[in-house]
Order: structure tokens, then C-alpha cells, then sequence
């Protein structure tokens, strides 16, 4: 049988075109997936440099923040002479024991005593015997005993009833709830139980503002925080965030009984302690540069 020429039966040229045709549509296929294929490679590259950024934007800020937060917690110490910062550094060596008439021939002058002013700075003890409060102007401050496990107690001090800080501390032949003070018109709290031993200032630890192991016997001297620091083993004064005078092996610092008499005394402007340096033990007092 004869099929007509264009009725449905291929011819050769009918054929090549298809097969062009299909070649065609054959590339253009190929060329959709390339495309497809490197759209989606450029979009994983563009991802991952994404991710990357991303990644070290976060890294940047992480060390950033801890490098806040380090300085925030720790100021460190400078160093300075007494006379630098308006005070004055005077010391006796004392033969042995601890005798105030020593210090008195040293110093000229007896036992410094609280005036009626410097008694005002101190928090009173509350009905509990356990508790402290202050006034500052228009905020109350108190520390008190708030819990705790046998033989740790938890003392926090509070600001208009919100906490500031919580410590531990076991309550032996004194209470670690030592004291209270208005030192320029910001709240100290001293608290020391022998093992825990710090002050809380304006509301932070100076352990973590100085970076010290412990702290004693805060006082002020012109509004300004002076205590007994201790680091590495080592005994300092500290003044206005300053550590003055040479360091000692050991302090005599007591809450109780008689070594009271020998411990940290302040009043009338004026700091002394008995301090041991080389084997041999001095009388110290820092006081107020007169004019």
C-alpha cells in the first residue's frame, strides 16, 4: 500500500526535524539542570559564607562580652605611695607581744575612739540580734540571716527589701554578720565568718572588683573605703582602690574576746593594725595627710 505524502506516514525530512527537535529540547534540558545545578551550588557557597559571617560576628561579641564582664568583675589594684593619695604611713617595730602602749609611744596619741558622727554611720543591731539596718537617705539597707543549712547560714543584704547579695557563713563565737557602714554615702557590709571573709561596697564583692581572696575591717577615711586585703598569702592595706605600704606575711585580725583588743582598730580619721613583715611584727596606723 502507498501512503500519501503528508496523510501520516513519515518522510525523511519529517524525521530529521524531530530528531532536530529532540536534540533540542535534549539540550535545553541539559542546560536547565547546569543551570539549576549551579544555581544551587552558588546558593550553598553564598550560605556558607553566610554561616561564616554569622559565626565570627558571634565569636567577636562572646569575647567582647566576656571581656566586659572580666573588667566589670575585676578591677585590679594599682599601686601608690601613701603620700600620693593624701595619706600618711607610720610604723613602729615592736619587741614582742602586742601592747598599746607601744602603739601609743609610736603614735603619740591613745586608743582612736568612735565620735558621736562615725557612730552614725554604723547600722544598729535589730530585735533578732541577727540582723543589721542602715539608712542612706531615702533607701534602707539590711542585712539579715535568710536561710541556710546547719552549719552554713545564708545572710543576704538587702536594699529596700530587693537582694544585692547572698553569702555563707557559719555563725561560731561571733555572728559573721559583722557590720553595716555609710562610707561616703554608699552601704559596706563586712562579713567574715574565718573562712569567708569579705565587703560587699556599693553593691559589689571586692573580692571580684579587686580580685582578692578575701577582705577585712572596712573603715572610711575622707568617704573613701580603706581595708585589709589578702592575696596569694600575702597581707595589704588597700585605700581608694589602691594598694598602699608594703605587703605583710600576717595581720592580726580578730571578731571576738580579747585579740579584739589586737586586731584592726579605726576611729578619728585614723587606721592601725599589728602587722608581722620578715619575722618581725610592727605597729601601723594610716591617717589623713594634714595640711
Amino acid at each position: 500500500m502507498v501512503i500519501p505524502f503528508g496523510l501520516g506516514g513519515p518522510t525523511r525530512a519529517s524525521s530529521r526535524r524531530r530528531s532536530a527537535a529532540l536534540r533540542g529540547a535534549a539540550e535545553a534540558r541539559g542546560v536547565s539542570r547546569l543551570y539549576r545545578g549551579h544555581r544551587t551550588h552558588i546558593g550553598m557557597k553564598i550560605g556558607m559564607k553566610k554561616r561564616s559571617v554569622l559565626l565570627l560576628i558571634v565569636t567577636l561579641l562572646t569575647t567582647l562580652g566576656q571581656a566586659s564582664c572580666a573588667s566589670r568583675q575585676s578591677l585590679g589594684l594599682g599601686i601608690a605611695n601613701p603620700e600620693d593619695i593624701g595619706v600618711t604611713w607610720q610604723e613602729c617595730a615592736i619587741s614582742q607581744g602586742f601592747d598599746w602602749k607601744q602603739a601609743e609611744t609610736c603614735f603619740g596619741h591613745s586608743m582612736p575612739l568612735w565620735d558621736e558622727s562615725e557612730k552614725a554611720n554604723f547600722g544598729t543591731r535589730l530585735d533578732d540580734m541577727e540582723s543589721l539596718q542602715l539608712t542612706i537617705g531615702q533607701d534602707i539597707y539590711r542585712a539579715s540571716l535568710s536561710g541556710g543549712l546547719f552549719p552554713k547560714e545564708k545572710y543576704t543584704l538587702y536594699k529596700n527589701g530587693q537582694v544585692i547579695q547572698s553569702l555563707y557563713g557559719e555563725f561560731t563565737s561571733y555572728s559573721p554578720n559583722v557590720s553595716l557602714q555609710n562610707i561616703g554615702g554608699k552601704a559596706v557590709w563586712e562579713f567574715s565568718d574565718g573562712n569567708t571573709a569579705t565587703i560587699v561596697y556599693d553593691e559589689s564583692d571586692v573580692r571580684q572588683l579587686y580580685g582578692l581572696d578575701k577582705a577585712y575591717r572596712p573603715y572610711g577615711l575622707a568617704d573613701k573605703l580603706i581595708f585589709i586585703g589578702q592575696k596569694d598569702g600575702k597581707y595589704f592595706v588597700v585605700y581608694d582602690g589602691w594598694r598602699v605600704g608594703p605587703d605583710f606575711d600576717e595581720i592580726a585580725i580578730a571578731y571576738c574576746c580579747e585579740p579584739v583588743l589586737w586586731s584592726v582598730q579605726y576611729g578619728q580619721g585614723r587606721y592601725l593594725f599589728w602587722g608581722s613583715r620578715n619575722g618581725q611584727w610592727y605597729v601601723v596606723e594610716i591617717a589623713l595627710r594634714r595640711e
